[in-house]
């Protein structure tokens, strides 16, 4: 009886990670957009959802607390619990990139627009790629795609590298972009800070299917 009640429990639980990890797809989504559309509303609306995915992280901190204290859980459900805290954390941690990036949005918005120096677009879909992934190897328990998360997030790493190199030569020849160029610069590296996050969720799904910790294994090339 008590099993079963435990079972429910990660179950419901385990909606509560997808629907906040939802949030925060949407969140990031829409991030981006503001930034290429230099949209402002929608910059707005990416930071006001935050309290939502707070709140939720605070929810499920405290559901994991209780059902590790009521159940005494071992084994795969103990594995279970201890993946959702830290998932719930680096979503938490996600969703709060995505409201500096609004912000950095909403601060590109008031200078003119910078020259597009680099390809923004492709640099986002690959991240957006990358968390979209993360959730659904989350669903799916999917191990091997857990894994190739940390792969990716190599070439997440070489993009930004690309992209802060390309900047630098800009303001260098353009001093008089260096404010706009500086929030581009912050706005990049909470770009690839994303990729991590994503990189990060992925090694915890595959602790849970795999009973393995990936985090400072060398990556075979």
């Amino acid at each position: 009886m008590m099993q079963h009640y435990l079972e429910t429990e990660l179950k419901a639980l385990q909606h509560q990670l997808l629907k906040m990890g939802g949030i925060a797809e949407t969140m990031f989504r829409d991030a981006v957009q503001s930034v290429l559309n230099r949209d402002e509303e929608l910059a707005r609306r990416v930071i006001a959802v935050d309290d939502t995915v707070d709140k939720l992280e605070n929810d499920i901190e405290a559901r994991c607390i209780q059902l590790i204290a009521r159940h005494q859980p071992v084994a795969f459900e103990l594995r279970y619990l201890v993946m959702a805290q830290k998932v719930n954390r680096n979503i938490e941690r996600l969703a709060d990139k995505c409201v500096s990036i609004a912000r950095r949005s909403i601060e590109l918005i008031s200078y003119p627009p910078m020259p597009s120096i680099v390809d923004l677009p492709s640099a986002t879909q690959l991240i957006q790629e990358m968390v979209n992934d993360a959730f659904d190897a989350l669903v799916n328990r999917n191990a091997e795609l857990a894994k190739k998360l940390r792969e990716r997030d190599i070439k997440v790493n070489e993009t930004y590298q690309q992209m802060v190199d390309e900047l630098y030569l800009l303001l260098s020849d353009q001093p008089q972009l260096i404010q706009p160029g500086f929030s581009l610069l912050i706005l990049f590296r909470h770009l690839e800070r994303i990729g991590d996050l994503a990189a990060n969720i992925g090694e915890e799904v595959y602790y849970l299917v795999k009973g393995e910790v990936i985090r400072h294994t060398i990556i075979e090339q």
